[in-house]
């Protein structure tokens, strides 16, 4: 990633320092919604930047809820991963954003599942379960920890934070200030 921004100046402390949430070494939470054009925008450049992260660096992607809509578009999220179907992600953002079109209720949601060629029986039992909900729950949780304000927004370590809005609005100094993040939590 060039560094053509001055990256040590693109980030905040967090109050609050989060555990991992995994077993590497350095995490990097991205904080997103289906709804937000900028989580739209750097999706692909994201995936272009995970697929070079070090091995002691993973990435980790939380839908974040506000309301009733976010809430049902959160649990969309987290019930694709749990399905293993990732690329749906890509075609949910292009959808929104590019076409306009939205998931506003159950029927809306069963027919695009069809579309898919997935379960739709099954998909609504694991989008409607418990364990769903728990990890929603779970994940509002944290991001009030962090005081998450906007999306995108990541964090980086369970130490730092940084967004587009706190970069200058540019995404590749975002991922520009990730990087030099993640190199000044290997010195610490």
């Amino acid at each position: 990633m060039s560094n053509n921004c001055n990256s040590q100046n693109k980030y905040e402390i967090l109050k609050n320092k989060i555990e991992p949430l995994s077993n590497n070494n350095i995490e990097v939470i991205e904080f997103l919604s289906y709804m937000c054009h900028h989580c739209t925008a750097l999706e692909n450049i994201l995936n272009q930047w995970q697929s070079s992260l070090p091995a002691d660096v993973t990435l980790i992607k939380i839908p974040v809820s506000s309301n009733k809509r976010s809430e049902d578009l959160q649990k969309l999220y987290l019930t694709i991963n749990e399905i293993n179907k990732p690329y749906l992600h890509g075609e949910l953002f292009h959808m929104f954003a590019k076409e306009k079109k939205s998931i506003k209720n159950v029927r809306d949601l069963t027919d695009w599942l069809k579309n898919k060629d997935i379960n739709t029986n099954e998909f609504l039992e694991l989008y409607n379960s418990f364990y769903i909900q728990s990890k929603s729950n779970r994940f509002n949780q944290l991001a009030k920890l962090c005081e998450i304000k906007g999306v995108p927004s990541f964090i980086i370590g369970g130490k730092y934070i940084t967004s587009p809005a706190i970069a200058g609005d540019e995404y590749e100094c975002t991922l520009s200030t990730i990087d030099h993040l993640i190199e000044k939590l290997r010195k610490e």
